[in-house]
C-alpha cells in the first residue's frame, strides 16, 4: 500500500467520528469565534468572494464560509468525508456547497479560481506538501489569501512514540469521556507512524513553509504562532495538567510545537 493509500484509508475510517466532533464545534460557542477570525482575513473590497475549502473533513470551514456569503467550493481526497459533508450540509440545511472528492496536490480547477482558500490539518499528512502550496499559488486570483493552519505534527508524534506517552494515551482512552476526538488506539498508532515518516516532518515550521511560498511568488507571507490561543483567547488561561500537556521534553533547537498560522497573499 502506499503512503497515499494509507493517508486515505486512515481518514476515510475517522470519517464519521470525526464528523461528530467538527459538528459539536459548530454548534458550540467556537463557532463564533471561529466566524470572527474568518471575517478578519477574508479579502476586502470584493462584491462576491470565491471560497476553496482545501481538505476540509466533515465540512467545517466551508459552512462557515457559506454563512459569510461567500460562493463556497470544499474538497478532500477521501470519498468517507465528502459524504459526511454532503450528509451535514442537508441536515443544517446550508445553501449549496460544492463539496468535491479531490487531491490536493493535483487540483483540477482553471488558474485563478479562487480569491481566499482556508485549509487546516492538510500539509502535514501528505507526501508531497510543496504541490499544495503551488496549487493554492496557482488557484488564488491577483490578490487572493490563502490561510493555512498547521503544526509540526511529525515531530510531535515522533516524539509522542520515542517517549512512550502514546501508550500512556491509548491505555486512558475507554475512561476518556472525549476518546482522544474519538481516535481509537490503533488510529492512533497508524497516524503517529504516517506523519514520522512523511518528508514534512523532518523541516522545521512554519519557517519551512513561509520560505516555500516567497518561492512561489506570493508577495506578501506571514506566520502567527499559537494562533488557537489568539482566536480563543480563554485558553491563555487554562491551567493544563503538567504532564499532560507537556508528555515529553522537546529536544535541544526542536520545532515550536504549537498550532500556527501561515498567511500568504498573491
Amino acid at each position: 500500500m502506499s503512503m497515499q493509500d494509507r493517508i486515505n484509508t486512515y481518514w476515510s475510517k475517522r470519517a464519521e467520528e470525526f464528523s461528530e466532533f467538527r459538528l459539536k464545534e459548530l454548534a458550540g460557542p467556537q463557532h463564533n469565534q471561529w466566524m470572527h477570525f474568518l471575517r478578519t482575513q477574508l479579502p476586502q473590497g470584493k462584491e462576491k468572494i470565491r471560497a476553496l475549502d482545501c481538505g476540509t473533513g466533515a465540512g467545517f470551514y466551508a459552512f462557515l464560509l457559506s454563512e459569510l456569503g461567500c460562493e463556497t467550493t470544499a474538497i478532500d481526497y477521501s470519498g468517507d468525508m465528502i459524504e459526511q459533508c454532503e450528509a451535514n450540509a442537508k441536515m443544517l440545511r446550508y445553501p449549496p456547497i460544492r463539496f468535491l472528492q479531490m487531491d490536493a496536490q493535483q487540483m483540477t480547477f482553471e488558474d485563478e479560481s479562487f480569491d481566499f482558500i482556508i485549509s487546516r490539518n492538510v500539509t502535514w499528512t501528505v507526501p508531497e506538501p510543496e504541490k499544495i502550496y503551488g496549487e493554492w499559488y496557482r488557484l488564488l486570483a491577483p490578490g487572493g489569501v490563502v490561510v493555512n493552519i498547521d503544526a509540526n505534527y511529525g515531530y510531535v508524534f515522533k516524539k509522542a512514540d520515542e517517549s512512550g506517552w502514546t501508550e500512556k494515551e491509548n491505555a486512558k482512552w475507554e475512561n476518556s469521556p472525549q476518546k482522544l476526538i474519538g481516535t481509537r488506539p490503533d488510529m492512533v498508532n497508524e497516524r503517529n507512524d504516517i506523519a514520522k515518516n512523511l518528508s514534512i516532518a523532518a523541516e522545521v515550521r512554519p519557517q519551512w513553509d513561509l520560505d516555500l511560498m516567497l518561492r512561489l511568488g506570493f508577495s506578501e507571507v506571514s506566520a502567527t504562532p499559537n494562533i488557537m490561543v489568539k482566536i480563543f483567547p480563554e485558553m491563555a488561561k487554562i491551567e493544563w495538567p503538567r504532564n499532560e500537556n507537556n508528555p515529553f521534553t522537546a529536544d535541544k533547537d526542536a520545532p515550536d510545537t504549537r498550532i500556527f498560522m501561515v498567511k500568504g497573499i498573491k
